[in-house]
């Protein structure tokens, strides 16, 4: 069957329906997977389903099986021996799944197996895995990217000549044929396997290199099996906006650095958290936390340009500069000690929602616009900002905008020549009383002395912070070290501890058994139902490593354990952890000089018809949106209104702002109409028009 379609997005295709195995097979051709696809990545879940389709209707025998979807695309050229390459848009996954058992039922046929509907010689020599007569790339019939390629070709080449080594480079691949030969091995009807294959079915989809868009086929496409991440999409839309030849070229200088930079999660939800940070970065005051990721990029890189000139190179070096501080961010990996320590402090914390903030400091460190003392300054200001907030248990939800407003906050302080490190102070301490609040001493102490720590998710940040903060010889880490009770959890039922608890025991333990005091760091648990204070006591002093902690040392110096001892040694870390996490102490004045509402009372005294009075906007003039995300247009009216494109008039530009938002189906809201209307294209913004009045 041959069908002519134009598909919704008004790209032409030409379709056929047919079995895949006479698409692999077909001659002189073979299968290219492109340099921007990811690797080979389907797990046993797929090939599972995959293997039952096939033993289904293999057994069924008159029916047939629909797999989907093979999108190709042709540059015209043809080697020296006949060969047309042909790249794999769509359908990777399948045809590399397929091919794998195939070597698997040719090993079969090597196991001496009798009564098989097919031979080694069928296999490998009849097109299924190899173009006979053909050398060199044009022998396989299916070339994979990266790392899968040299594995996959020494598993051919085994079958061809079993004395050639099999790479076992690609662990996927060897899996998943590991998976089949199980199954087909554990068969008594390996011909329904061979049956089954005979009757899968695609719809193979012929795209032509500069007349079809194959990024929009991949755009509206998922075969079967894994989806695309937004990754993948954003890596195939960068390398296609290049001809094939120079893919790999691209591909190698400029967008493979960035996924080694990234590491082996690149691909998963590392990637879109990244790209996330970078945009909240780029379309600040904004948050992305909710945005698609893909659409994202996609509307960056057209708005402005870089899909244009070769200028994708310059995008995909900047992303791989920011790339760099996501790194840094997230691993501490840093040269410099003292700011790889801070980094690690901050990963312990796990609070990625501030990682676009440290992006941009990090960027502005990079460019010398802070100096290191500046940088150190300010994330250990942000440090103490989120672990108090963490401790007070405050709202979380909120911190995501913040960051984002202080972004273009802070950027706004810097391009003035302004103090970025007081400036941050400051907005974070004009937040009192409001959800975004950093806590007092009294609330951040309060909370830390009565709040249960032994189930607080940041209790080995604590810990290992004080003993970091206390002196000690070393900062515990992850792994090694574990949080451990002295006063242990079954003690009310332990004659022993119950003596220490007194008369109102089950209270007191309640109160004091999960509270700062109680707990410590150690390498080995101690932490046993029949185990004394004596006992335990010997084992922190034994325990060389322990014994050295600076906040083991009121245990290891006490002659027993009980309510009042966890008491005095919980102020006593309260008092340490002051020291430790501070809330900066600034003048009224420089908080009052950061103060939104300072500059938002001023401009209350203009409004829009002002400007308007003033001869600031004129009729016809036109109103531009400044955030790329969400381009567009207003107009001033002849009685100084502003005219949205479907005729609804505001006097307001928030107003007017917050309705084009709407009708753009934005998610955002709450955004100051004076920030975001420009007059004219790259024009002034409203808001410095009006501070000339």
């Amino acid at each position: 069957m041959h069908v002519q379609q134009t598909r919704s997005m008004g790209v032409p295709v030409d379709a056929n329906s047919r079995s895949i195995l006479g698409l692999i097979a077909e001659m002189n051709t073979r299968f290219v997977v492109p340099v921007y696809q990811r690797p080979y990545s389907w797990g046993e879940e797929q090939c599972l389903q995959l293997w039952d389709d096939i033993l289904a209707c293999g057994r069924q025998r008159e029916n047939f099986h629909f797999t989907g979807s093979i999108v190709t695309i042709q540059d015209g050229s043809m080697s020296e021996q006949g060969v047309t390459p042909l790249l794999l848009i769509d359908g990777q996954q399948r045809i590399t799944t397929i091919t794998l058992l195939l070597i698997a039922l040719a090993r079969l046929v090597d196991e001496e197996k009798t009564d098989l509907p097919f031979t080694r010689e069928e296999i490998v020599d009849s097109g299924y895995l190899t173009n006979h007569f053909r050398t060199g790339d044009d022998h396989y019939k299916l070339t994979l990217s990266k790392s899968d390629q040299p594995a996959l070709r020494s598993l051919i080449d085994n079958l061809e000549d079993p004395s050639v080594p099999v790479v076992t480079t690609s662990e996927r691949l060897m899996e998943n044929l590991a998976f089949f030969e199980r199954r087909v091995g554990a068969l008594s009807d390996v011909a329904s396997v061979w049956a089954g294959l005979q009757r899968l079915e695609v719809v193979s989809i012929a795209l032509s290199q500069g007349q079809d868009n194959p990024q929009a086929i991949f755009e509206s496409m998922n075969s079967t099996g894994k989806d695309l991440s937004s990754a993948d999409l954003i890596r195939n839309f960068v390398l296609m906006a290049y001809p094939v030849a120079e893919q790999y070229d691209m591909y190698q200088t400029y967008w493979r650095p960035i996924e080694q930079i990234l590491g082996a999660d690149a691909y998963g939800g590392t990637f879109d958290d990244f790209i996330r940070s970078y945009f909240t970065v780029a379309y600040a005051p904004e948050s992305m936390a909710k945005a698609d990721v893909y659409q994202t990029f996609k509307r960056y890189v057209l708005f402005n340009g870089y899909h244009r000139n070769d200028r994708m190179k310059n995008l995909s070096l900047k992303v791989k500069r920011f790339a760099g501080y996501y790194a840094r961010v997230t691993t501490g990996e840093v040269d410099d000690a003292e700011v790889a320590e801070v980094l690690h402090r901050l990963s312990l914390l796990d609070m990625p929602v501030i990682n676009p903030l440290l992006l941009a400091l990090f960027d502005s460190y990079d460019h010398k616009a802070l100096s290191r003392d500046e940088f150190l300054d300010m994330v250990a200001t942000i440090e103490s900002y989120l672990f108090r907030r963490a401790v007070c248990d405050c709202e979380t939800s909120v911190l995501a905008p913040f960051a984002a407003s202080l972004i273009a906050r802070l950027d706004a302080v810097r391009n003035e020549g302004g103090n970025v490190a007081e400036a941050l102070q400051a907005m974070l301490l004009n937040e009192a009383g409001t959800p975004r609040r950093f806590p007092t001493d009294a609330e951040f102490t309060r909370a830390l002395a009565t709040r249960d720590c032994f189930g607080f998710s940041r209790v080995f940040y604590l810990l290992a912070r004080l003993e970091g903060g206390m002196g000690g010889c070393c900062l515990p880490r992850k792994g090694s070290w574990t949080v451990e009770h002295v006063m242990p959890v079954h003690a009310v039922s332990d004659e022993s501890w119950a003596e220490a608890l007194g008369a109102d025991g089950e209270r007191v333990f309640e109160e004091t058994v999960n509270s700062l005091g109680n707990l410590t760091l150690t390498t080995s648990l101690f932490d046993l139902q029949d185990a004394t204070f004596a006992e335990k006591r010997e084992r922190v002093l034994g325990a060389e490593g322990d014994a050295r902690l600076a906040i083991s040392q009121a245990i290891v110096e006490a002659e027993g354990w009980g309510p009042d001892q966890i008491r005095a040694r919980t102020q006593a870390l309260v008092d340490e952890a002051l020291g430790l996490w501070t809330i900066p102490d600034l003048p009224e004045e420089a908080c009052r000089a950061y103060r939104p509402s300072r500059r938002a009372a001023a401009g209350e005294q203009a409004s829009f018809a002002d400007l308007f009075e003033a001869g600031l906007v004129e009729m016809d003039d036109v109103l531009a949106s400044a955030n790329p995300l969400y381009p567009g247009k207003a107009t001033v009216t002849s009685r100084g209104k502003i005219m949205l494109a479907n005729g609804e008039m505001f006097d307001d530009p928030t107003e007017a702002y917050e309705r084009f938002l709407a009708m753009q189906g934005a998610l955002v809201t709450g955004l100051n109409g004076w920030m975001y209307w420009r007059r004219g294209e790259g024009g002034p913004l409203l808001d410095t028009l009006r501070e000339g009045l």
